[in-house]
């Protein structure tokens, strides 16, 4: 354990290599030396017994399993690995493409919006009024050249007329 204190009782205006030497002497909390363990005889013993050649075959399928299912779960990591990187990828693709896509957008909506603001200005009143002057040749229409007609009376001679046809049809 270490005295955070240790820091302050030293003064650096010296030499530093001095002020170091000084640190590692005064500490209490020192490490002990490390001393290997040279007690420890190892041996090799031989078994005795010996197994039967079932025991050895139920031993061998036990291993043959566990490093079956060592594989097959490897295998499905792999699998599950490579699927969450395939699905990263796809979906960076499809980010892109949105993107893309949403960029495409914005052009036409304000090639839209210039294309309408360009409609409107010819297709104001005062641009069809020059249009018909220069273009067409034509006037304005003045107060003199308005005639009414009374179309009571052709009314009442169009209904005669439908009546007649009628009655024709019906003699027919």
């Amino acid at each position: 354990m270490t005295n955070t204190g240790d820091f302050r009782r030293y003064s650096y205006s010296g030499d530093a290599s001095y002020a170091i030497e000084a640190f590692n002497l005064s500490r209490s909390s020192a490490a002990p030396a490390y001393t290997p363990d040279t007690k420890k005889d190892l041996k090799v013993r031989e078994n005795g017994k010996r197994k039967s050649k079932n025991q050895l075959l139920q031993e061998q399928r036990l291993s043959f399993s566990k490093i079956v299912s060592i594989v097959i779960v490897s295998v499905l990591v792999l699998a599950m690995f490579f699927g969450v990187l395939y699905t990263y990828a796809k979906k960076n693709e499809l980010n892109h493409e949105i993107s893309n896509l949403e960029t495409q957008l914005a052009v036409a909506q304000s090639e839209n919006t210039r294309i309408n603001s360009e409609l409107n200005s010819l297709v104001s009143m005062s641009m069809i009024d020059k249009y018909a002057v220069e273009e067409l040749g034509m006037t304005k229409i003045q107060s003199y050249q308005i005639s009414y007609i009374d179309v009571s009376q052709y009314k009442d001679e169009h209904k005669n007329a439908v009546e007649y046809v009628a009655e024709q049809a019906a003699k027919k």
